[in-house]
């Protein structure tokens, strides 16, 4: 016991700085306003008088009316009825809406029910011109997408910035990919079949024409280029303390390359075993001490039924809620 005990205080001084953060960081994941690194004003229902989103119609109402307006569309006609109502309910509680004026761009969020929500503001970067690559070929597409994409918010994808044949390598990554595939699956013992490679990643590179140099995205699997200025770059947004505490506390896999982030992950695999191992060596330093066992106990019985009892609710709630 006295390793035990030895291992469990030194542990926890050595991963003190990292208890702070995650308790830290735990807080503002769970309360988005505070210490909010962008102006930001809460709103009720007194700010929706007057406006459609004063009363808006219960999930059972909205719900009610598709039904019906489905029921009138049937052809042949179907008795569409709605059942478990109870179980009506929208899969997001919020909608959200944006706002360009005077320089910044402003994100409302309505609570679904009507009940209220939030408005936060942010600068806008300056807007630029940018110059055309002349030697751009095909569509610009986020990265690693595969042809035909759209944006990430259901956006239809940009034009092409210049019509051009594709711009195809010997050998690419895609290929390369494919042509791996079968020899993987087979040593490992999954089925083989048709193949398609859905995204690659695009190859980014500076370039120079004499004059200018450019930022060059390439993908490989649809031929396509693109470039940019690099005075055009857009400057990165300042990083506040509170996006840096929230990114420390999501910052998670080991990198390709031994940095920062890899070491970083590596105290995560430690902070992962010490909190076990201070659970287990708590309960064990707990009962040599007798006379805390009986109200010990009592507590232990009674978190463990409560952390059941929340952990079934939520898995209850999450299995029934499109992620």
């Amino acid at each position: 016991m006295h390793v035990v005990r030895r291992g469990h205080l030194y542990l926890g001084l050595f991963l003190l700085p990292w208890a702070i953060l995650y308790g830290a960081t735990g807080f503002l994941f769970n309360h988005p306003t505070a210490f909010s690194d962008a102006p930001l004003t809460t709103f009720d229902r007194a700010e929706l008088a007057g406006t459609p989103m004063e009363n808006p119609p219960s999930p059972v109402a909205v719900a009610e009316q598709v039904v019906a307006m489905l029921r009138t569309r049937a052809n042949p006609p179907v008795d569409y009825q709605l059942v478990q109502p109870e179980k009506v309910r929208y899969t997001r509680e919020f909608a959200f809406a944006t706002v360009k004026a005077d320089g910044q761009e402003v994100s409302i969020l309505f609570d679904a029910l009507g009940k209220g929500g939030t408005v936060r503001a942010r600068s806008l970067p300056a807007a630029k011109v940018e110059e055309k690559a002349p030697f751009a070929i095909g569509s610009v597409r986020t990265a690693g997408a595969p042809a035909g994409a759209k944006g990430g918010r259901g956006e239809k994808g940009p034009r092409p910035s210049q019509a051009a044949d594709p711009l195809p390598l010997e050998s690419p990554l895609h290929e390369r990919v494919k042509a791996t595939v079968p020899t993987v699956l087979e040593r490992t013992s999954y089925p083989v079949g048709e193949v398609t490679v859905t995204s690659v990643p695009d190859l980014s590179f500076l370039m120079a024409d004499g004059e200018k140099t450019w930022v060059v995205t390439y993908n490989a699997q649809t031929g396509t280029i693109s470039g940019k200025l690099t005075d055009d770059i857009a400057t990165p947004e300042e990083l506040s303390t509170r996006r840096f505490l929230t990114r420390l506390h999501t910052t998670h896999v080991y990198p390709g390359e031994q940095n920062a982030k890899w070491f970083w992950a590596v105290i995560v695999d430690v902070m992962a075993f010490v909190m076990v191992f201070w659970g287990v060596s708590g309960i064990f330093m707990w009962w040599q001490i007798k006379a805390t066992r009986r109200f010990g106990f009592l507590i232990l019985v009674l978190s463990i039924a409560a952390a059941t009892a929340l952990g079934m609710g939520m898995h209850d709630m999450l299995s029934s809620t499109p992620r």
